[in-house]
């Protein structure tokens, strides 16, 4: 409780102090409590450490402890939050992130805690705050539930036009609660047509029928209409000037949660979405190219939960359904020609997942999944996935993970599901192409020196076939090396220092092209008790690309940079909220690079990693209660 009042009133650091001395703790409580309500407490804790973890910057031990969290018990809502709010930073995690949402909404009892429309949605390319400001989960909640309101709002304003606000109320009555929000972001973006224009409504009711039945049903609604956001080599150059989408998904989701008895849960999740998409290709004097879209899907998926000392397991399935309408059409020269083509998607899946710590110290993992699809164009497809990983703690303070495994890349509803996104602490869920078969290995240690230094390492390499409608598989490689420092040299001022390392390579073609990256950050943040707090952020990138269709060296592209960001605010008193101003670019430095392209299934819609001009920007959360 200790540790909570402090990250409350600005002492993150020592907050962080006092919940590994509790968890350190926790085994003592043996005479008071079962071994099972142990392994609670210790997730409990777990997922509170890492929140406090990813306040002060160190987002590695954030994911480290929520892995753990999970370890302990795979029913803990709070630990798949925290999985959510840490991938939040992470690129390429939308699926994970949406996904670990989705665990935790079906798994949480009642609570007042709001259902931020905008954390629900993949894909939301909006101005991130580089500083501290952004609250942690319950961090405007009290301690103990009763009955009553609650509003929670902000707002950002920022750079070329940026404007966005986010309000959310919720409330709690006996054994019901309930959560009603909207969102919104728009912004010019940093070039011709790189606009972008959002918005999210969302309604959320949960009801506890009995103390063993939760029930829940979410309406959310999405808009968006946006320019040309990707991000090639060439940022002010390469772009098309006449490309505009239109996105309008409309989605009704109904849960539940049944405890079956102290050692196994069961949840359900239905999922029902429309969207409709329209694209202008190209549009000059003479012709015109638009394409319009049609889905309607649902998904269904349901999973038990067992959890023992010794043993957890998680077995579940799904089945998607969906029917697609393309109409194309171009007008040229004042002739219309259209074309239009239909088109029926439908997947199952299962899966079956064994955590087994045995001995004292590690934690094996052995799954397996199967998956059946059939699409129109890209045809049927059956694949069965194993699943491997080894969390091993060689002692108190030093963690060695290890994952081999298998992934297919099926269709998901709102990028959403429930089975379970990581093996070992290694990301399953890519946003790949549909169809995508891929092999990931990895291997991190992490190493605490002492109660204020902390380092890991991480390798992990993946291999996808990626499918082509009327050709063969093209064959892409990923591998990334990254490394961290996280410390703690005063109670008010923490440091960290990453570094990554990520070859791509396309053996096929050359779109996506192959890409060198290193990437270096520092960052220091300060937090005073009075609540002023404060962080300076600086960032090293050199990038290598083949750009052109054969890989000589006078076709390779380069470029190396710095950037520096500043942000500075105050935690109001009471609880009230936060304040924040800073600016990302500081510099104002122009660079070139390449993004993930068509490496992502959902290309138009990509997190800018970098701003590649000053931004500066405002942001306010405030909390009535």
């Amino acid at each position: 409780y200790d540790a909570i009042r402090r990250q409350s009133v600005n002492r993150p650091v020592e907050a962080v102090r006092d919940l590994q001395k509790s968890i350190e703790l926790n085994d003592n409580r043996a005479v008071y409590r079962s071994r099972l309500l142990l392994d609670e407490d210790l997730a409990a804790r777990d997922a509170t450490l890492g929140r406090i973890y990813n306040e002060v910057g160190f987002e590695q031990l954030g994911l480290r402890e929520g892995w753990k969290s999970l370890a302990s018990d795979p029913a803990n809502y709070s630990a798949h939050r925290l999985l959510a709010d840490s991938y939040l930073a992470l690129p390429r995690h939308e699926i994970a992130r949406v996904s670990e949402l989705l665990q935790s909404q079906l798994l949480q009892p009642i609570s007042i805690t709001p259902v931020q429309p905008r954390l629900a949605e993949s894909l939301l390319p909006v101005l991130a705050g580089a500083g501290s400001a952004t609250p942690s989960l319950n961090e405007f909640n009290s301690l103990f539930m009763r009955d009553r309101l609650n509003l929670l709002s902000s707002g950002i304003v920022g750079s070329n036009n940026t404007f966005g606000d986010e309000v959310v109320l919720s409330g709690i009555k006996d054994s019901f609660s309930y959560s009603v929000g909207q969102f919104h972001y728009q912004s010019d973006g940093f070039r011709e047509n790189n606009d972008l224009r959002q918005d999210v409504y969302n309604f959320f009711v949960q009801s506890s029928i009995s103390p063993m039945l939760n029930l829940q049903a979410e309406i959310r609604r999405r808009e968006v209409e946006h320019g040309d956001l990707k991000f090639k080599f060439d940022l002010n150059k390469s772009f098309d000037s006449d490309y505009r989408r239109n996105l309008i998904t409309d989605t009704i989701r109904l849960g539940a949660h049944y405890i079956i008895d102290p050692h196994s849960d069961a949840i359900i999740s239905i999922i029902r979405q429309n969207e409709v998409e329209d694209q202008v290709l190209f549009s000059d004097a003479n012709s015109k190219a638009d394409s319009k879209a049609k889905t309607q899907g649902y998904l269904i998926e349901g999973q038990l939960l067992f959890h023992r000392p010794f043993l957890n397991a998680v077995t579940g399935g799904s089945y998607y359904n969906a029917d697609n309408n393309v109409k194309l059409s171009l007008l040229e020269f004042g002739e219309s020609i259209s074309e239009s083509e239909s088109g029926e998607t439908s997947q199952s899946n299962g899966y079956l997942y064994l955590y087994l710590r045995y001995p004292t110290g590690l934690l094996w993992t052995f799954g397996i999944s199967v998956d059946a699809l059939d699409d129109e164009p890209l045809g049927r497809f059956n694949q069965v996935n194993p699943k491997f990983g080894l969390i091993w703690n060689l002692t108190p303070d030093t963690m060695l993970r290890f994952a081999s495994f298998r992934t297919f890349k099926r269709p998901l509803l709102t990028d959403q599901t429930i089975e379970p996104t990581q093996v070992a602490g290694f990301n399953q869920f890519f946003d790949d192409s549909a169809a995508a078969d891929s092999w990931r290995y990895g291997i991190a240690l992490d190493h605490r020196f002492s109660s204020n230094l902390y380092a890991g390492g991480e390798i992990s390499k993946r291999e996808i076939d990626v499918p082509v409608e009327g050709a063969a598989p093209e064959d892409w490689k990923e591998q990334i090396f990254l490394t961290y420092v996280n410390w703690k040299p005063y109670p008010e001022l923490v440091a960290s220092v990453g570094y990554e390392l990520e070859y791509f390579e396309n053996s096929d073609n050359y779109d996506p092209p192959d890409t060198t990256t290193h990437l270096a950050t520092l960052a220091l943040r300060y937090f005073n008790p009075s609540g002023f707090f404060s962080y300076f952020g600086a960032t090293y990138i050199d990038q290598s690309v083949t750009l052109d269709d054969n890989k000589l060296t006078e076709n390779k592209r380069h470029d190396c940079f710095f950037l520096f960001d500043v942000s500075g605010g105050y935690r109001l008193p009471k609880r009230y909220g936060v304040v924040q101003i800073g600016v990302k670019n500081i510099f104002d430095e122009n660079f070139q690079y390449q993004g993930l392209g068509i490496r992502t299934g959902q290309q138009e819609l990509q997190q800018p990693p970098f701003f590649p001009e000053r931004t500066v920007y405002a942001q306010l959360n405030l909390n009535f209660d």
